[in-house]
């Protein structure tokens, strides 16, 4: 096997990648491997997508928690419609697309956290009130 080494253009990077990535012909070798996690050039871009991807976790479970149905696309060429509908409706281009998805993960998470704390309240208050019922009908 004849191996090939492929330099890229930053620009062009997302594009060519995914690319190769979709013909599921390249292999990808780590020429970082010596270097520390944390010193590598997208690090911060990996730790966005994990507080992102826990974010996601969050709100799943919270669906999950008040019932609400998650329907999954039924293979990967609907996923790729789905992402292209969401590119075209948010006028981003796929590679500024994560920015855009990200910041609508963090206010939902917000939202849903808020609520799901005013609803803690309010059961609550319905508690209070219920044991005050009781010892007004004990009274």
């Amino acid at each position: 096997m004849e191996l090939y080494r492929l330099t890229i253009p930053k620009d062009d990077a997302w594009r060519v990648i995914e690319s190769l990535g979709n013909l599921d012909i390249a292999h990808f070798i780590d020429l970082n491997k010596n270097e520390q996690p944390f010193a590598l050039p997208y690090a911060m871009r990996v730790k966005l997508c994990d507080e992102t991807e826990r974010r996601i976790s969050y709100l799943i479970q919270k669906c999950k928690d008040n019932k609400i149905k998650i329907n999954k696309p039924p293979n990967l060429d609907a996923f790729a419609k789905n992402i292209a509908t969401i590119e075209s409706e948010k006028k981003k281009a796929m590679h500024l697309l994560f920015d855009a998805i990200e910041q609508d993960v963090q206010n939902d998470e917000q939202f849903v956290a808020k609520q799901s704390k005013t609803i803690e309240e309010m059961q609550s208050d319905i508690n209070k009130l219920e044991d005050y019922q009781e010892v007004i009908q004990f009274v």
